[in-house]
């Protein structure tokens, strides 16, 4: 028996999400993630005297958009599981396979891979991969699930 609950835990990777979960919780997702990159947080040095409170600063907005991105992943499994489940095994693996090649490979060579690996082609293969990534999980609203 397959788990369909239709939840709305930003950090849960099981059950599915229907389609008008799936949009309000990514524009909450999306809308805090710009905000919080356009907040100058660089210019608070000037206001923080000591370093370690501005770098402890800097490291937990870092990390909270990191937790976003990965909250924005969870909702994308989840949307994709909502509208395979009634499909074939093969479907479903070839889904898993897609959530792997556009989602989480850019993710994971943006945050790790690059300063390992800085090549040139990498990079505009990630940037493409994340814009047909972003495309995608527009598209990802309109399917409809079972």
């Amino acid at each position: 028996m397959e788990y369909k609950e239709y939840n709305n835990n930003y950090f849960s990777w099981q059950g599915v999400i229907n389609r008008k979960n799936y949009i309000i919780n990514m524009f909450m997702l999306i809308a805090i993630f710009i905000l919080t990159s356009l907040v100058p947080f660089q210019n608070f040095e000037r206001y923080i005297n000591f370093k370690f409170i501005y770098s402890t600063l800097i490291f937990s907005v870092n990390f909270f958009k990191f937790i976003i991105i990965m909250s924005a992943l969870s909702v994308i499994y989840r949307r994709i599981a909502d509208f395979s489940s009634g499909k074939s095994y093969k479907f479903k693996m070839n889904m898993n396979r897609v959530f792997a090649f556009f989602y989480v490979f850019p993710l994971l060579y943006l945050f790790c891979l690059k300063y390992f690996f800085n090549f040139y082609t990498l990079d505009i293969f990630s940037l493409a991969l994340g814009c047909f990534g972003f495309i995608s999980a527009i598209i990802f609203c309109f399917i409809k699930g079972d």
